[in-house]
């Protein structure tokens, strides 16, 4: 029996993503996250879209790029260019059906509803800390792009959505109201660099997935970023 179209697609950008140290591909019908859909205005609403992220996965990876390439390194926000390029690159080679690559990090004209889709598509749910909580990885992931393809999606709906966060006592919100007190109002990212250790204690607090931690290097990078730490290490 022939595979579908979307599950050809999938198994390519898959291996391709792994390869580039996206390791969570997450397909789903662009209908099953209709405020996503209702961003992109999609003439096929049972568009396949695949949802990209990382674990820690991704780090050794992208530092090795940038070690590769200095002119990456040294660029303003180098690992949203990494993203980016990987990303499209990945999405064009894949298939001429390829509609579009949306990115999380890119927020105009407005940004996409990554973390719904993350729940929609079934991955991750959203936790009390804002953060989305994985079951297997906990927090220790980022959601990096919805990408969108000319055929229909997988029939039915998504895989269960588990949440870990049900019965917990939360104790990561403790840590982010600490966190919140200390960097001051409005919240800035030299706020979050100057208190990096209390942002992180949120992460460090949640009790799911401490086997997927993020290296002190990537957590370092992450809330007080130098392009400077890129060359220096994993």
């Amino acid at each position: 029996m022939s595979q579908a179209p979307w599950q050809d697609i999938l198994i390519r950008v898959d291996a391709a993503a792994a390869d580039a140290g996206f390791d969570l591909v997450q397909p789903f019908r662009m209908s099953a996250a209709s405020q996503a859909a209702s961003h992109f205005g999609l003439a096929r609403e049972n568009a396949l879209g695949l949802l990209i992220g990382n674990t820690r996965r991704l780090w050794p990876i992208f530092t090795q790029a940038c070690r590769d390439d200095r002119e990456l390194a040294a660029r303003p926000a180098p690992l949203d260019a990494y993203v980016t390029e990987r990303l499209r690159q990945i999405a064009a080679e894949v298939t001429p059906r390829a509609v579009a690559v949306a990115f999380a990090h890119v927020t105009t004209p407005r940004p996409i509803p990554i973390q719904y889709v993350a729940e929609q598509a079934g991955v991750a749910a959203l936790g009390p800390c804002h953060l989305v909580i994985h079951p297997v990885h906990g927090p220790w992931l980022a959601l990096r792009a919805v990408m969108i393809f000319d055929v229909d999606g997988p029939d039915g709906g998504p895989p269960p959505l588990e949440r870990p966060c049900q019965g917990c006592p939360a104790p990561c919100v403790t840590a982010l109201e600490r966190a919140l007190t200390l960097s001051g109002s409005p919240l800035t990212s030299a706020g979050i660099a100057a208190h990096a250790l209390d942002w992180i204690a949120v992460r460090d607090a949640c009790p799911v997935g401490r086997a997927s931690r993020y290296s002190d290097a990537q957590l370092s990078y992450h809330y007080a970023p130098s392009n400077d730490k890129l060359i220096q290490g994993s």
